[in-house]
Order: C-alpha cells, then sequence, then structure tokens
C-alpha cells in the first residue's frame, strides 16, 4: 500500500511529553451535537466538558498516558456559546500531588456565527466564556 505524504506537516505544532509540558491549548468549533437550548445555545455541562476533555489530555501528555480519574470540578460559565461559534480552550498545571493533579482552564470564545447571515464575526479580541479547574486522581507509579 503507499504511504500517502502529508502536504504541510511541517506547519504542525510540535508534539511535546513529559512533565515539563505543564500548558496546553485547543481550538474548535462547537457543532449541533452538543447544542441544548433554544437559539442554538450550548450547555454549560457540554463547554466544561470540552475543558474536562483538554485537562484530560494535558494529564495523560504529562503522566504517560494515565490521564487519570477525575474527581473534582468547579467552574463558571460566564458568557453563552452557540452552535458554530469557535473557541480556544487554555489549560494548565495549578499543581501536582504524588497521586494527584490541579489543572487550570478557561474557554475563549474566538468567532460568533450569525444564522441570519450565514456568517460568522472573528473576534479581535476573544471573549472568555468558561474558567475553572479540574482535580485528577493518578495511578500511583509500579515501584
Amino acid at each position: 500500500m503507499a504511504r500517502i505524504e502529508a502536504e504541510r506537516r511541517d506547519l504542525l505544532s510540535e508534539v511535546r511529553k513529559g512533565s515539563d509540558v505543564t500548558e496546553l491549548k485547543f481550538r474548535l468549533s462547537i457543532h449541533g451535537e452538543d447544542m441544548h437550548y433554544p437559539g442554538e445555545m450550548i450547555s454549560g455541562c457540554k463547554l466544561m466538558e470540552k475543558c474536562i476533555d483538554c485537562c484530560t489530555e494535558l494529564s495523560n501528555i504529562r503522566d504517560g498516558g494515565d490521564g487519570g480519574l477525575f474527581v473534582h470540578t468547579e467552574g463558571n460559565i460566564l458568557r453563552p456559546v452557540h452552535m458554530l461559534d469557535a473557541v480556544e480552550i487554555i489549560c494548565w498545571l495549578i499543581k501536582q500531588g504524588n497521586t494527584s493533579r490541579v489543572y487550570g482552564y478557561e474557554m475563549y470564545k474566538t468567532s460568533e456565527y450569525n444564522q441570519q447571515t450565514d456568517r460568522s464575526e472573528v473576534f479581535d479580541d476573544p471573549i472568555l466564556t468558561v474558567k475553572g479547574d479540574v482535580t485528577f486522581v493518578i495511578t500511583a507509579p509500579d515501584k
């Protein structure tokens, strides 16, 4: 089978692993399957779920694939997000214990879809929409 070569692989971000990785950024568009309320508004639980998923990925990268067990989160939904809005999620390490990790997360809306014009407005200044933290418990390393 012939191998397909990527044409723009050089534009990808560097893949880093290990405990020296202390933050990650994710960009995504909110799709219809996440819509929960009238006016194409997305459930706050779905927004926090996406943030926690990003924190899980950071934990996987830092702890060799053991993302750990999500045990606690606190978060605030500051602004609404609607279907087809684009967001950027930033997550970072706050505290590392022997078997626990606390990560902070923030979600920023970077563009907003306008259903009437069928266009997206890209913001000069992203809008903070979700802010919180999450705690994971990881498996103790074998000794």
